[in-house]
């Protein structure tokens, strides 16, 4: 263990660490080293590992056996000078300089970033009205019939609004594309907003009825975004199996507890207008806290270590360079294409990085100010629907609840979201005083186990989400 710590506070949240060892430490360290080199080569005169400490320096000489003492210098001796000295690295650390007589090592901690943030709270933002008409509650009524609609066979030719199922056989030329393929296909009509460059296939369909079958040939224009298809025709042969109309369910208290499970129509309604009202409320706070959240980033004042930037930086631009592989290009092709050095590139990520940072950093700041927390319920469940949307079911659920490195990014997430919230709180007036929050909803039995429940962990902080924002 180093006899002497001591450290000096640098500028952008970075400080020296210099790790001293006394005489009796740095000669155990070279002989250890010595005896490593005599093991590893062979030393005339001598059996492996046997070279007395004066020969093996003057056959290597005393900087290869000083070199060789640095590597013996573990990551635990490192971890216990931090230890001692308090200090809990924000990235990497580096080491500045080394010198003998005795060894003392100097590292560069990168630490926590500092981040003012001034008077938020003070914040408002002006905030349009939420409102649900008759209209819109008409409208959603009807997609929800929609929904529920079934498909009822007819014997008649298709039409707008039909179903059509049948085979479909398509040629380029004399190249089979796809033969008797089954498909089910709903005529619908062009709508203003669609991509006039699609082939229209509802059009050659109507008319046709059960057992009928037609060939008919669709152009792609020249700029079609599919090369393989741009400028060239196709011959479609479509043989029809059944048509089938659509068979709306009567907007009725039937329907309602079918479709809604209401008593009634009206309760129906009224749920419909409820939800649309959270909806389009939590679609104008979502706005409202990006607007706040833009708003602190430009005030804030922000300073972090340049190693955690440029260790950013690089993992940004490995996640980069394997989207590219992914898509069979390499990072070198691309950047010939693009005319940009590797490190012209990188700085323009830069820009890109700082950011992202920043962002993360002045939202962590907020949460841990307004003493926002994530509970172990709140992550287990936040993990529970994770896993669902996934598919992944209880084994990826368990998984993610099982790893710590899953849970402080699932806590993160928990707590950005409700840093998000408390913004939008902020710009409406309406926030709670920091520290006030409502204790978290305890997760569904679905979510969690008994034991889980009992042995329920301390909440995630404001700190951790901030590190996973950067």
């Amino acid at each position: 263990m180093p006899v002497k710590i001591t450290t000096e506070e640098l500028e952008r949240s970075e400080v020296r660490l210099t790790v001293e060892f006394d005489a009796t430490q740095e000669q155990e360290l070279l002989k250890k080293a010595a005896k490593r080199l005599a093991r590893e080569v062979k030393i005339p005169g001598y059996r492996p590992g046997k070279a007395p400490y004066s020969t093996i320096v003057r056959r290597f000489g005393l900087e290869v056996v000083r070199q060789e003492a640095l590597e013996l210098v573990d990551d635990k001796t490192i971890e216990e000078a931090l230890s001692q000295a308090e200090l809990t690295p924000y990235a990497r650390i580096s080491l500045e300089s080394v010198s003998w007589e005795p060894l003392t090592l100097q590292f560069r901690v990168p630490v926590k970033p500092t981040v003012e943030l001034g008077d938020y709270r003070s914040i408002r933002l002006e905030a349009e009205p939420v409102e649900v008409t008759d209209e819109d509650v008409e409208k959603a009524l009807e997609e929800l019939q929609e929904e529920n609609a079934t498909w009822s066979p007819v014997e008649r030719p298709a039409q707008i609004g039909d179903l059509v199922s049948m085979t479909v056989t398509e040629k380029m030329g004399d190249t089979v594309l796809t033969e008797n393929q089954p498909v089910d296909f709903e005529l619908k009509p062009r709508q203003e907003d669609e991509d006039a460059s699609e082939p229209d296939l509802t059009t050659p369909l109507i008319g046709l009825s059960a057992g009928e079958t037609k060939t008919f040939t669709i152009s792609y224009p020249e700029d079609y975004r599919n090369p393989d298809y741009a400028g060239k025709e196709v011959t479609i042969t479509v043989e029809v199996s059944s048509v089938k109309e659509k068979v709306l369910d009567p907007l009725d208290d039937d329907f309602a507890r079918m479709a809604g499970d209401c008593e009634t129509l009206d309760e129906l309604k009224e749920k419909i207008r409820q939800d649309l009202l959270e909806q389009r409320t939590n679609e104008r706070n979502s706005k409202l806290a990006e607007e706040m959240l833009e708003r602190l980033v430009e005030q804030a004042t922000v300073v972090w270590p340049e190693a955690l930037e440029e260790q950013e930086l690089e993992e940004e631009a490995q996640y980069l360079e394997r989207r590219l592989t992914d898509m069979g290009i390499s990072l070198e092709d691309y950047l010939s294409i693009q005319q940009k050095t590797r490190d012209e590139w990188k700085e323009e990520l830069r820009q890109t990085v700082v950011d992202r940072l920043k962002r993360g950093l002045v939202l962590g700041k907020v949460a841990e100010l307004e003493g926002l927390q994530a509970s172990q319920s709140e992550i287990l469940s936040e993990a529970k629907i994770l896993a669902d949307s996934v598919g992944g079911g209880e084994a990826l659920w368990r998984n993610l609840i099982t790893s710590a490195s899953s849970q402080s990014r699932i806590a993160a997430d928990v707590v950005s979201g409700k840093a998000m919230k408390r913004l939008a709180e902020i710009a409406l007036g309406e926030a709670p005083e920091p520290g006030a929050e409502a204790p978290a909803e305890t997760a569904g039995a679905e979510t969690e186990s008994p034991a889980e429940a009992e042995a329920e962990s301390e909440p995630a902080t404001a700190e951790a989400a901030s590190e996973e924002q950067a």
